[in-house]
Order: C-alpha cells, then structure tokens, then sequence
C-alpha cells in the first residue's frame, strides 16, 4: 500500500505512542514491574520490532493476498505467524542483557525457564492485539478507499458527460455535416435522405441513450457506424475509410457508451488534413475472449508535432475512464510507425 507522508507520521506517532504505553500504563497491554525500567530497554525494543512487523506483514501481505483468497488458511497463516514469533523469543531472551521480571510471580526468586515463561505471556497479549489493530486498520483502510473510488467515479462521470457533448464529438462535425448534407439537398442526391438520418440518430444517442451507465455494444457499434458513414459522405473519394465492425449479433454485451469513439474521432482528425492519400481503418471485433479495437491512421510527423498540443480533452478522458471502470482489465498500446499511427485497445469483459 502507498502511504503518503500525513499517513508516514500518523504511523510513526502511533509506534512510539504504543511504545511508551508501558510506561504510562505499568498494567496495560505491555507489563511492567513496578520499580520500572530503562526506556530503550533491550526486551521493549525487540518486542517492538515484532509488533511492526506483524502490523505490516498482515495489513499488507496476509489480509490481501491470503485472507481474501480463503479465510481458513488465513486463520493457519496467522497461527503459524504467532508461533514462530514467541519460538524465536523464547530462543533469544536467554542472550538480551537484562530481563523483564514479571510481576506477581509470589514469592522466592523465579527460575529462568519461570522467567522465559512469562515472558512469552507478556509478549502474547500485545501481539494478539497488534494484529487485531492491523486487521481493523486494512479492513476500514480497504473499505475508506473503495468509498473512495465509488465517489471519484460518479465525479468522474459528471466531468465526462460535459466534455463528451462539447468535445468528444467536435461541434465542428456536426457543423461539417450539416453543411454536407445541405449540399446533398441542394444536388437532390440520394444520399441527403440517409445523411440527415444518421446525423439525427447521432445527435439522439449523444443526447438521450448515452445518459445510461451502459448500453449494448450494437447500440455503440450502430453509433460508430453512423459516425464513420457521416465522414465517409463527408470526405467522399478523398479519403480511403475502412471499417469492419464484426460483433456477432447474438453476443449480449454492455459497454460505458462513448467509450470508443474518442479514438475514432481522433483518427479523422489528425489522419485526413495535409495528408498525401490519407487512409483510416477500424478494426472491433472479439479475440480472444476479449472485446478488441483497432485504429490506424496515416499521419504527417510536422502536423502531428503540432497538434500534439491540441488533442483536446477526449483521449484523456477514456483513459481516465478506462482506469476507473477496467482497473487491471484492459490494454492499451499507442505507437507510431513508418508514418502510421496505431491504437489498440483490449478490453476483458466478456
């Protein structure tokens, strides 16, 4: 777990808290004798050493690693844990230089396997609830930052729904198909009809069915398409588009709408201006068991170096999303090569 320098000091603040408690409380959770000892004395300081370790090998080993895996061999794992601690006491209290006499142990001088004894006892008790304090601070620190992440998620979802009107789909498009479909109108052309169509049910998903946590992936590939096919009208013979969206209809998927088209937009953004025979391709289809995207693009370098800084919002914010929503769950390469620009992304969600 990544601890920030507030949460360093409160972990440090509580150490040495914990360990002066025997000294404020003589009969609290660490024993000691009423006439008192050293403060660094050798005894503290190693049982000390155990409780730090304890805490972090079960907060951050233990409880994630086993406890949420099987709880019966967590149980094992801590038992085993709690042994080999008061074995290995047991074996080196004989060499530390003084020992901490426990207190009420009647009268006579104790022997020193009497001595060895108790101190295994003494050592118990905080042991056992150093690791009831680790299993409490996982468990509510696990807890805190799953409400965390719950949270950032509806903040993240209220940012994206703004920028995917104003942004993702660029007004310059909708500017741009408009007027395309008006020169359509204008030459009565068979496909202004179809234009005007793909735009409105455009602008209806943008509006209305994108507003649902998750739609289904026909749903989405139906809006790409009508995406792609306005740019097709759009770029006429200027362009080389091709497209094979190869989703069996029978699948029943979900998927966050809008989650693909930044990557598409941004292809016919930086892939058809100043472009010597400008090509687009996009690839969806399943592989794997995975749901997969591709898009590639020509790009010029002295264009793309420039416009690197104006890329907008939009890819930030998928990846944004994709961390949020596919945590461990999806692949995303962008490279470029021999004046291509390649996007693949895969997604684990079948």
């Amino acid at each position: 777990m990544k601890i920030s320098l507030f949460n360093f000091t409160l972990h440090l603040l509580f150490w040495i808290a914990f360990y002066l408690v025997p000294f404020v409380d003589p009969k609290g959770v660490q024993p000691i004798p009423n006439e008192g000892i050293q403060l660094l004395d050798e005894h503290l300081l190693v049982n000390h050493l155990y409780f730090i370790f304890v805490f972090y090998f079960n907060s951050t080993f233990l409880i994630p690693k086993i406890l949420k895996k099987s709880t019966l061999i967590y149980i094992v794992f801590l038992v085993i844990l709690v042994i080999t601690i008061l074995w290995i006491s047991y074996l080196i209290f004989p060499f530390l230089p003084t020992y901490i006499p426990p207190p009420n142990l009647g009268r006579g001088i104790p022997s020193p396997d009497s001595i060895r004894g108790n101190q295994l006892i003494a050592l118990l008790l905080p042991l056992l609830f150093i690791l009831f304090i680790s299993i409490s601070y996982r468990l509510l620190t696990d807890r805190f930052r799953e409400e965390k992440l719950r949270k950032e998620k509806e903040t993240e979802n209220l940012k994206t729904e703004l920028s995917f009107l104003r942004s993702q789909i660029s007004p310059h498009f909708i500017f741009n198909a408009l007027n395309s479909s008006i020169i359509l109108v204008r030459k009565k052309s068979d496909k202004a009809e179809n234009s005007l169509l793909k735009l409105a049910s455009i602008i209806r998903y943008m509006l209305y069915v994108s507003d649902e946590d998750k739609v289904s992936i026909h749903d989405e590939l139906e809006y790409i398409s009508d995406y792609i096919d306005l740019q097709t009208i759009r770029f006429g013979d200027t362009v080389k588009i091709f497209q094979n969206l190869d989703i069996p209809s029978e699948l029943e998927l979900n998927i966050e709408p809008m989650l693909l088209i930044p990557y598409i937009e941004n292809a016919f953004k930086h892939g058809t201006s100043v472009i010597d025979s400008p090509e687009i391709e996009i690839h969806i289809y399943i592989k794997n068991n995975k749901f997969q995207l591709d898009v590639n693009n020509k790009f010029k370098e002295s264009i793309s170096k420039f416009d690197s800084k104006n890329q907008g919002i939009g890819l930030v914010n998928v990846k944004r999303r994709l961390d949020l929503l596919y945590p461990s769950k999806y692949e995303l390469t962008v490279r470029k090569e021999s004046n291509w620009y390649y996007v693949s992304l895969s997604l684990a969600i079948l």
